[in-house]
């Protein structure tokens, strides 16, 4: 079926990237491992020169390793425990308003979710590096710096928004929930993630204290 492209396209994904989305869950794993590097290296603003400090150390491919699975972890618990909850909710929505829902909408969703980071990789950069920081622009900071560091900074404080647009993006392709379910959707995910997150953040902070006792013992 045809569709008029348009600008959000670019912001949202287009709805043909939203249509190709399945439920086969083996691909979910890679949205799942992006989440997880997503979340331990944007909360520590020292864990990749830590890492590229340990590439000359004897335990360097265990702690790398021990990084990977433990990200993995991260990412899979993160990914689940918002999206599919969030999930079985736009299901009772349809099913009580009679309307159509594609089949593993869960799975769907989840990966709706997880592939939204993608975008916002480049705060990995923004976070670790202290020469990427607002307060660091000064009248020598070159043009083109100073550009990259202010797209940094609105990409930052629009994540939450932006991924919920992706996400209800999905939802308009993959259901027939009409306006109502949407909004009450879109409410039920600005509440959960703000919710979720001091969760997360504390799970996150176990995680990177487990990943120092094991760099401590190798």
């Amino acid at each position: 079926m045809e569709y008029s492209r348009t600008e959000w396209d670019l912001l949202l994904w287009p709805r043909t990237w939203h249509n190709r989305l399945n439920s086969v869950a083996s691909t979910l794993i890679p949205g799942i491992i992006i989440v997880g590097l997503f979340d331990m290296l944007t909360s520590s603003d020292t864990i990749i020169t830590e890492l590229l400090s340990a590439s000359r150390e004897s335990g360097f491919i265990v702690k790398i390793l021990a990084f990977i699975i433990v990200s993995a972890v991260i990412g899979f618990i993160d990914v689940f425990c918002f999206a599919w909850p969030i999930a079985d909710l736009c299901r009772y929505i349809a099913k009580r308003s009679e309307k159509f829902i594609t089949p593993g909408f869960n799975i769907i969703f989840m990966k709706s979710y997880a592939f939204s980071h993608i975008y916002f990789l480049p705060l990995i950069i923004y976070m670790n590096y202290a020469a990427f920081r607002l307060e660091n622009i000064g009248p020598e900071t070159p043009f083109i710096s100073k550009l990259l560091i202010i797209l940094l900074v609105i990409m930052a404080f629009t994540q939450q928004f932006w991924q919920l647009g992706i996400m209800l993006r999905t939802i308009s392709v993959k259901t027939k929930l009409e306006l109502p379910g949407k909004l009450i959707a879109a409410a039920a995910m600005l509440f959960w993630s703000n919710i979720t997150v001091y969760a997360f953040y504390y799970l996150i902070g176990i995680a990177h204290k487990l990943l120092d006792t094991i760099g401590k013992t190798v």
